[in-house]
């Protein structure tokens, strides 16, 4: 997990439903943080904790296996894809908010990311 990162995920209680986390970080108390985009507003974006554990952690993949204890319904296993630009245009683009004007000024990976933390990152 690279907090400089953003990353695609599907919320493992919506199957098929794609959302972006940016700046992921493990708190001091353990829950996972990152930040969701969006137009909607909360609850479907802005800052979001889960409660459990990294359960494998790579740079560009990590997974998160939720204390479904504490989350209830919205628990199970949440699998983090860093996003790259060449998917970001051919796929991610056509689901995600602003995803045609993202494209654009993003040439590469690398801006992708700092456009997402630019432009995502909340105060925790």
């Amino acid at each position: 997990m690279d907090e400089k990162k953003a990353y695609w995920f599907e919320q493992p209680y919506m199957p098929q439903m794609k959302n972006i986390a940016v700046a992921p970080v493990i708190l001091e108390d353990g829950r996972l943080s990152f930040c969701v985009p969006g137009d909607g507003g909360p609850p479907w974006s802005g800052v979001w904790n889960l409660t459990g554990e990294v359960v494998l952690d790579g740079d560009d993949y990590f997974e998160f296996q939720c204390d479904d204890e504490v989350m209830h319904r919205l628990g199970g296993t949440y699998k983090f894809y860093a996003l790259d630009i060449d998917t970001f245009r051919r796929e991610t683009r056509r689901w995600i908010s602003q995803g045609k004007e993202i494209a654009d000024c993003c040439k590469t990976t690398e801006e992708l990311h700092e456009w997402y933390l630019k432009h995502w990152t909340y105060n925790r």
